[in-house]
């Protein structure tokens, strides 16, 4: 999304960024994005403004003891998972300084419903939801980020056990906006 967001025709670097996720999600982002450096690598090949991701830059979500989610599994997960959404969202949009740039990116249907519901509650007009879509043996392709400035060769493990090379310069990636209708004036 940021890659795709800062390499459109009206470009949008992005001021910062926060991650709602469950207990996996976060580690999983702080190996890949974090650790082996690909927001820093993303941020130098395409000459971005600096953009930090640190623990204060994850929501990570909790049942209705406190206890932090490592997967939504039960009705009451998916409520809280619904109520961290909607205040999260509910909470930003009332900083009129601010422009949300949401990405509907991995996690669990429900928390795309959840994130598209609290836009339409709570979005304003100049608040946008996207959707990226990306060739598919890109997508799952856990060595595939963004697409490199210069081509690069990444391998894919295919289901019968071969492996396939794959050119980045081959990669498609397409930012989608989605419409939301938008009821803030509506329920204020």
């Amino acid at each position: 999304t940021i890659y795709a967001l800062a390499t459109k025709k009206d470009p949008v670097f992005l001021d910062e960024i926060s991650i709602l996720t469950t207990t996996p999600g976060k580690k999983k982002i702080e190996e890949t994005l974090i650790n082996r450096g690909i927001l820093n690598n993303l941020i130098k090949d395409y000459n971005l403004p600096p953009l930090k991701l640190t623990d204060a830059s994850f929501i990570v979500f909790s049942d209705q003891n406190g206890n932090l989610l490592d997967d939504i599994v039960t009705p009451e997960h998916n409520e809280c998972v619904g109520d961290t959404i909607t205040s999260y969202i509910k909470e930003l949009s009332n900083d009129f300084s601010k422009r949300l740039h949401c990405s509907l990116a991995g996690g669990r249907k429900t928390m795309s419903f959840y994130l598209g519901m609290a836009l339409q509650l709570f979005g304003r007009s100049w608040d946008e939801l996207y959707h990226v879509l990306i060739t598919p043996e890109f997508e799952l392709n856990p060595e595939f980020f963004y697409k490199p400035p210069q081509n690069k060769i990444i391998e894919r493990k295919m289901p019968d056990g071969s492996i396939r090379t794959l050119e980045t310069k081959n990669a498609q990636i397409h930012l989608t906006q989605l419409p939301f209708i938008r009821f803030r004036d509506k329920i204020h």
